[in-house]
């Protein structure tokens, strides 16, 4: 057997990596970030590194705070450690990292997949949200209308820092495509070549010893310098529930305010506005819904940064974020639409009103002048 295929057959040993697991919650309309570390002890998330030649004006517009939250319950005999980073725009996002280096035993690549399952089956996300509760309950008075959303996004990332025997990313990529594929789809079972093929279809490189794959509900980051790639898609994960928290507050509203544009104005006096709540909620509804997509939007600035702008645009395409961004986009029109009908319904009926107002009095006029003849 050659020394190649020797290479290729045998599973490379991790000498460090970490599992990730990100959970992002919204907690209400906006959170006070330096209210919060007057609070509790918290820390701002790390800046950009320039590893990749990053300019060091692209960073957080306001650096969300990180707080640790303690240990998880030993899983497969790695230790877990909790924390949760606070967004100003009133999203939480606990994460919890397992260290690889701590296993009992050292782990190959082929141990991943396995792995993998077992903490997507683990089902953390009670867990979780039992610690976003704990965490507002403490940091309430830095919240803008609290409120915990029964919505939840789940990403899950995998981190190979190093291998006892260092590889190329392409000797990775193509001799381990199976495992990769499969650890990124939480599968033991052999995939098929679409399935394995469609999983691996995001992969970017910086560096010759650098990988990033990006699926949809899971990353493998091959570099020993992953804290930034980590961040983007932590923050992306955060960005997608906050557009599936706002397209599904458009909706509630929308059907709420359908029946009242099916109705018909009635007669109003010329000061009142007969539907002045329903008018005000929804010029609201528009500015506060632009206003958080702008925050949540400006958050990070990646212009510039090529890398990271790749892996952003990947990981935007595989969560289907131009997508939701269209159905808000197109649900905000339709709410201008009805704020349109409502307005319009209000004029004309004012506008009635004072006609029969003017008839009625041009009716007193001429009989009481034919009374006084």
């Amino acid at each position: 057997m050659s020394e190649i295929s020797l290479t290729e057959r045998l599973s490379p040993v991790i000498q460090q990596g970490r599992v990730v697991a990100f959970f992002a919650f919204d907690i209400g309309y906006e959170v006070a970030l330096e209210q919060v570390g007057t609070i509790l002890t918290s820390s701002p998330v790390q800046p950009l590194s320039r590893k990749k030649q990053t300019p060091n004006y692209l960073q957080y517009t306001y650096r969300p705070q990180v707080l640790p939250l303690g240990e998880i319950e030993a899983f497969g005999g790695l230790r877990g450690d909790i924390l949760a980073t606070i967004f100003d725009f009133g999203a939480v996002s606990i994460s919890y990292h397992w260290s690889l280096a701590d296993a009992e035993a050292k782990l190959t690549l082929d141990d991943l997949p396995g792995i993998s399952q077992r903490i997507f089956d683990f089902n953390l996300e009670d867990h979780a949200r039992k610690q976003v509760e704990s965490l507002m309950a403490r940091i309430r008075p830095a919240i803008t209308r609290p409120e915990l959303s029964a919505l939840v996004e789940d990403y899950y990332v995998f981190v190979l820092e190093r291998f006892e025997t260092p590889m190329k990313a392409d000797e990775l990529l193509n001799g381990h495509s199976d495992t990769l594929a499969q650890i990124l789809q939480f599968d033991t079972d052999e995939l098929s070549r679409s399935q394995r093929n469609d999983a691996l279809s995001k992969a970017i490189s910086y560096y010759e010893r650098d990988l990033v794959l990006i699926d949809w509900n899971a990353s493998i980051v091959y570099d020993s310098d992953y804290v930034d790639t980590l961040n983007v898609l932590e923050l992306l994960n955060v960005e997608l529930l906050e557009a599936r928290y706002m397209d599904a507050q458009l909706d509630k509203r929308i059907k709420n305010y359908e029946k009242l544009s099916q109705k018909q104005a009635a007669w109003s006096l010329p000061l009142s506005i007969p539907y002045r709540q329903s008018i005000n909620e929804l010029a609201e509804l528009r500015i506060e819904s632009s206003v958080l997509a702008e925050r949540v939007d400006n958050c990070l600035k990646l212009i510039g940064d090529l890398y990271l702008a790749r892996v952003y645009s990947a990981a935007s395409e595989q969560f289907y974020m131009p997508t939701w961004d269209a159905s808000i986009s197109r649900k905000l029109d339709i709410i201008g639409n009805l704020y349109q009908i409502l307005t319009d319904r209000v004029n004309s009926s004012q506008a009635q009103t004072l006609e029969l107002i003017i008839i009625i009095l041009i009716a007193i006029e001429i009989f009481l002048s034919l009374f006084h003849r």
